[in-house]
């Protein structure tokens, strides 16, 4: 007959177990939905973003994906809290149906894309004016990979 200290430690032991499954199972999810928001294809999903994703799509930087541009990337930590943030400022004007016809880039949006264009050409500026950073990329590159039709992001109301 087993006694109230063995019957005990079963009960936490299946619970632990329960817990841990229910942890890794959870801890999966998280993983395969940060990886799908991740890719261009869940970020040109919303209405507001079709202009934007079709000429990525067309642009020479088809391969690298929003996130690489449009976040930071030098800390983890900093990137999670950066996607949470303009991912629940998209999603909140996506159902409220309010973006404007032309999307504008924050200012910190334009450092971040600055720094991010750094990051993977650092050896191209390095010995010009643009390496030592601070520098707004999108002055002069603003066209490169979402062309040059500023119009027809945002919602469109019919």
């Amino acid at each position: 007959m087993l006694d109230t200290g063995q019957y005990l430690n079963r009960n936490a032991l299946k619970l632990m177990a329960i817990g841990f499954i229910v942890a890794v199972a959870g801890m999966a999810m998280a993983g395969f939905g940060y990886a799908q928001a991740e890719k261009p294809q869940f970020c040109g999903s919303c209405h507001s973003m079709e202009q934007a994703y079709a000429t990525w799509q067309a642009s020479n930087h088809k391969q690298i994906e929003c996130t690489e541009c449009h976040l930071p990337n030098n800390n983890l930590a900093v990137k999670l809290a950066a996607k949470t943030q303009t991912g629940i400022n998209d999603v909140y004007h996506e159902v409220l149906r309010d973006y404007p016809a032309t999307i504008k880039v924050t200012a910190q949006g334009k450092k971040i894309i600055a720094d991010n264009c750094l990051r993977c050409h650092q050896s191209t500026v390095e010995t010009t004016g643009m390496g030592a950073g601070g520098q707004d990329c999108t002055k002069c590159h603003r066209s490169l990979v979402h062309g040059t039709n500023k119009s027809k992001g945002g919602i469109k109301v019919e």
